[in-house]
């Protein structure tokens, strides 16, 4: 009677309260038979014309006329080398040919008198024939001089370094007083007008995209607008890759080897789905889930975890591969808020679902 007596006066226990439906965004799963990888390749601007010029003769330094960074014209003296030695040399060759002219009409005029006499028959013809050879190799001695004049005035012409075309000094080699050897370079020119960007592709992607292939590229974070040339006929021993070129605008003020970004896309064939990276959330063994709804028949929906493994992923997009299907309604927002096994209602069809949150267990959320 007593134990009765208690029970009655109980407090009834308090029913479970439902949680107001949380709104979600979910879309369809559209399967794919490919996914595109965007390469980025760092090129460099170059310009073709671009050469290191210097003295041919060798000789000391007298004097330069230009420096780093300034702009030469055509033309434009650029250095001068000593040429005093030469000047010397061309004087003795003066001289050389001086004496021998003055030898070779002496030899003229008394092989003229010798002929004189040998009509009348005073002069053996031994003696004619020793003033005629005489008289040959003074000729062959005095064109031997001009020529090794003429060949002092081009090293003289060759003393003075003038720019072969119009560009700027971007380095100098050489200073003043400094002794030049045969080919040794003085400066750097860089031509103005127009440049071209070198940049290495793979053998294996360079054989998967066709002529016409859209190029983008970008210097310093802005597109940049090329055009393709050509491309080399070998591989690089160093970076294993083949050199594409391409012509840059003459608009385009660009420096020698400033660096250029070469977007190329390649489409990878794999069975994938794109989904955006709010709808991936952390799995097991390196795996991602994504919630997938699965119709119950009666208007609501059960969500349902499906293991996936990301094969590409960009800023806003993953590629993914796993046990999903064609047109599975996917959550893309609000996981954090779900489990697996948590029963919904579709109130929009196209985007957005009803949470319900009934059949939660407490703690579950």
């Amino acid at each position: 009677m007593l134990a009765l007596t208690l029970s009655g006066c109980q407090q009834p226990a308090p029913q479970a309260v439902d949680k107001a439906p949380a709104e979600v965004y979910a879309r369809s799963i559209q399967m794919q038979t490919s996914y595109p990888i965007t390469h980025r390749f760092v090129g460099r601007v170059y310009h073709p014309l671009t050469s290191e010029i210097g003295f041919e003769p060798s000789g000391t330094v007298d004097r330069i006329a230009v420096d780093l960074g300034q702009t030469v014209r055509q033309g434009q003296t650029l250095a001068t080398l000593d040429t005093r030695l030469l000047h010397s040399e061309a004087d003795q060759l003066r001289a050389s040919l001086a004496q021998n002219q003055a030898d070779l009409s002496l030899t003229q005029a008394t092989l003229k008198r010798q002929l004189s006499l040998s009509k009348q028959g005073y002069q053996s013809e031994q003696q004619l024939d020793e003033l005629r050879s005489q008289q040959a190799q003074l000729q062959a001695r005095r064109q031997q001089l001009q020529a090794n004049l003429q060949s002092v005035d081009i090293r003289l012409q060759k003393s003075t370094l003038t720019a072969p075309y119009a560009g700027t000094i971007v380095q100098r080699h050489l200073t003043q007083g400094q002794v030049t050897g045969n080919g040794q370079p003085a400066f750097t020119l860089v031509p103005d007008g127009a440049a071209e960007a070198r940049v290495g592709l793979p053998v294996r992607l360079l054989s998967r995209l066709p002529l016409d292939h859209p190029w983008r590229a970008s210097i310093d974070g802005q597109p940049l607008a090329l055009d393709y040339i050509g491309r080399s006929v070998e591989v690089d021993p160093t970076t294993r890759t083949v050199t594409l070129r391409f012509a840059l605008s003459p608009e385009q003020k660009l420096l020698n080897g400033q660096l250029m970004y070469l977007e190329v896309e390649e489409q990878i064939t794999a069975v994938t789905a794109q989904v955006p990276l709010t709808a991936l959330t952390a799995g097991l063994r390196g795996l991602w889930n994504l919630y997938v709804l699965e119709d119950l028949g009666d208007d609501s929906y059960q969500i349902s975890r499906r293991d996936v493994r990301v094969l590409h992923a960009d800023q806003h997009h993953a590629w993914v591969e796993g046990a999903i299907s064609n047109d599975d309604r996917l959550i893309t927002t609000g996981l954090q808020r779900l489990v697996s096994g948590q029963r919904v209602r579709v109130i929009d069809d196209q985007s957005q679902l009803v949470v319900s949150q009934t059949t939660v267990l407490e703690g579950t959320l």
